[in-house]
């Protein structure tokens, strides 16, 4: 799979094909829609999306259909949908399509059926592959069914995506970690991390009210989910999202956020969170007869050094003392990484050999 990150058109398809409503579930807030397009609508919407967002300069060009189970629709509706597709992809505007779907509702047949119709990668909702959690939170299907589900899309030669929720019913933050390390030997081609949050209109809100759920706080989310995330990266994994896209009313008082780790930066938070983590354990062991401590980082990873409000940069001090932290940006330095120098130190051995 092509690391670099496709051009997408999305269509979100709330609740469409789910056979029922999992307890934290509410993906008309999400959506911000009552229903979802029509077969119809999409083609129109595609013509004028084409015009006003064009996608020059992308090698990897989708449509993408969200939300809901796509493949728990009947066969009819299913081909409605990908019918209005296909032009743009015989014309060669588009690659591929993309679909999401439950783990218990992709069958040799089914994925055949796809694969024919230009379908190239499917996102499967995995959540957890804890079976305890996975029936606490009602989601209807099993570990083994997801991780059945994950193989079968890879071996039918399409892109298989898992996406991942963190702070779930019965979940203690152990089950989050297990299900990384299963989903590593999995080796699914792309992963989402999710946050869950309370949202209005759902059993989760209702089983918070009665103080049968409390949720993660942000700092906790913000804490598991970085280690998820450094799990994944080791294991050359992509992570293309940790945290929900802002939409709508979430973030503001009273709107359909109750409760959870909500903040509208959540992955930055997180990737910010692990970069830290690399610096210090940059640092090398002969800080002490430093007077300078260099960091050398690709410009685009400025932020994340910096970290929320600048706190990344404050506990980097508390770590090195009072010595000064000099900055460099160097395009030659891999994303997501940093090298450490000790500009006193290396003077001072210059100087002895020098007189040596």
């Amino acid at each position: 799979m092509d690391p670099s990150p496709p051009w997408i058109a999305p269509f979100f398809l709330a609740h469409v094909g789910c056979p029922h409503r999992c307890v934290f579930c509410n993906q008309y807030l999400i959506a911000e829609t009552a229903s979802p397009p029509s077969p119809l609508e999409v083609g129109e919407a595609l013509k004028a999306l084409w015009r006003s967002r064009s996608p020059e300069g992308k090698k990897r060009r989708q449509v993408a259909f969200y939300g809901g189970s796509f493949t728990r629709m009947s066969l009819a509706r299913q081909e409605a949908y990908l019918d209005v597709c296909r032009p743009y992809v015989r014309r060669g505007w588009v690659d591929s399509i993309r679909v999401s779907t439950r783990p218990d509702q992709v069958s040799e047949r089914q994925l055949a059926f796809l694969a024919e119709r230009s379908v190239r990668t499917v996102e499967l909702g995995v959540q957890s592959l804890s079976d305890r959690v996975l029936r606490a939170s009602r989601r209807g299907h099993t570990g083994k069914e997801a991780r059945d589900a994950i193989l079968r899309v890879r071996a039918m030669g399409l892109d298989a995506g898992a996406q991942i929720m963190v702070g779930l019913p019965e979940d203690t933050g152990t089950e989050s970690l297990e299900t990384v390390e299963e989903l590593v030997g999995l080796k699914p081609d792309f992963v989402r991390i999710y946050p869950l949050l309370v949202l209005r209109q759902t059993e989760l809100a209702d089983w918070m009210r009665r103080g049968v759920y409390t949720p993660l706080g942000l700092e906790e989310a913000v804490s598991l989910c970085a280690r998820m995330l450094e799990r994944f990266e080791r294991a050359s994994i992509p992570v293309i999202r940790v945290g929900l896209q802002e939409q709508g009313g979430m973030g503001r008082e009273g709107g359909d956020v109750m409760a959870g780790p909500y903040h509208p930066a959540f992955g930055h938070l997180v990737r910010s969170a692990l970069f830290l983590k690399k610096v210090v354990a940059s640092l090398p062991r002969e800080i002490q007869s430093a007077s300078t401590v260099c960091l050398r980082i690709h410009p685009h990873d400025r932020s994340l050094l910096v970290g929320d409000r600048r706190q990344n940069l404050g506990k980097i001090r508390d770590v090195i003392e009072d010595r000064e932290i000099r900055i460099e940006e160097d395009q030659g330095i891999p994303r997501g990484t940093v090298e450490c120098e000790i500009e006193g130190q290396r003077a001072k051995e210059k100087g002895k050999r020098d007189q040596g």
